[in-house]
Formats: structure tokens, sequence, C-alpha cells
């Protein structure tokens, strides 16, 4: 009987980490806009300026929590990846951009037209991330059923082995070698997978399952 088709995304630690960083620019603005809500609200402004002082410490408070839950995920390794239709922080970051737009207008009377293709720019990538990433390519996974063993990269051709061309399965403690006949080759650096225990307990098993085909 044909073992169930197994199929895991690669998801590296190392990239995730590189994404928040890219975040962080949006972090010094955020606590800006806060402190010009907070003193707003301590000068008792009142009408439009204090919907505006609402609106900053709002946006902004969200954005900081986001930031910081993504931080944390990023630093905890056997956490599972969180997948949404829309990226929720280029929103909250849109939302901050309109925020200093309207508090630059409130103080100057101009409306700064650059900012404003930023903020348009931002909230289509948040409200489009899914088909952004379908855009740009398939996601980094691992899938082994009945035909062979599949490795998808999104900025290299993937592998696929059918297991009669597989020749080695090889793991240890930092890395993975996925050896197919001819010379071609995939390694997944294990010490960079969020989900490398998966990832092993499923080698492994295609291992002695590449080993019994051997043998018979």
């Amino acid at each position: 009987m044909d073992q169930p088709a197994v199929d895991l995304p690669l998801i590296s630690l190392r990239r995730e980490r590189r994404r928040w960083l890219t975040k962080l620019p949006h972090a010094l603005p955020a606590v800006m806009l806060l402190g010009a809500g907070v003193n707003r609200l301590r000068n008792g402004d009142q009408g439009w300026a204090l919907v505006l002082a609402v609106s900053e410490l709002v946006v902004s408070a969200l954005l900081l929590r986001l930031l910081a839950k993504d931080v944390i995920a990023s630093r905890q390794p056997h956490a599972a990846p969180h997948h949404s239709k829309v990226e929720w922080f280029d929103i909250l970051a849109a939302a901050v951009l309109t925020a200093e737009a309207l508090e630059h207008w409130h103080h100057t009377g101009h409306i700064q037209r650059p900012v404003v293709l930023t903020i348009l720019l931002t909230l289509g990538l948040g409200l489009f991330h899914r088909q952004f990433l379908q855009f740009i390519g398939p996601r980094r996974s691992l899938r082994i059923d009945h035909e062979g063993i599949r490795v998808r990269s999104r900025f290299r051709r993937q592998l696929f082995a059918p297991w009669q061309d597989v020749e080695l399965i090889d793991l240890d403690a930092d890395k993975a070698r996925i050896v197919a006949r001819g010379g071609e080759e995939r390694r997944i650096d294990l010490a960079d997978m969020r989900n490398a225990s998966e990832i092993c307990q499923a080698l492994l098993a295609a291992r002695e399952r590449l080993m019994d085909r051997q043998s018979a």
C-alpha cells in the first residue's frame, strides 16, 4: 500500500527574520505618531484635531503591537506559520502613512503627493498579498508521494525525482541532501527550517522507503 503523500512548506527562518527587519523602518514613524497623538490629548485638542489624535494613537499602537508579535514569532523556531489572504502589517503601515500625511496637511495645508503614492502602493501590497505571492512564484515546499520526491523553490528550477531515479537521501543534524540519477541534487538547510522536525521525519520515512525499494 502506498504511503500517504506528504506536502511540507520549506519555511526559512533567515528569510522570515529579513522580512521583519524590512518592517523596522516603519517603527520610528509609528512611535513619533504615537507621541504626537498623546501630546494632542494632553493639550486638550478638540474637533478635527481630536479625531486625528485618536487615529494616530490607534493605528500606531496596532502597528507596533503587530511588529512586536512578528519579532517574537521569528525567535520561536517551532511556531506554526501564519497564512493570511492579506498582509495586515502593510495595511497598518499604510494607515500610519495616512495619519502622517493628515498631520502634515493639518499643519501646512498641503498634501504630499509622493506620500499618497506610497500609501496606495503599500495598501495594495497589503490587500493583494496572496496574489502577489502567487505572481512571484510557487512556495518553497517538499512533496513526497507515490511518484517520487519534489522540491520546489521560488527562484530556482524545481527538483523532481521519480523513485527509480532517487539514488540517495542523506540527513544529518544540520542539513539534508537528496541526490537523483545523473548527479542532480537538492540540499535543505535544516538548521534554517522553522519546521525542521517535520521535514526530518518525512525524509527519514522516504529514506526507509527508498532502501526497501533498492533491496527488493
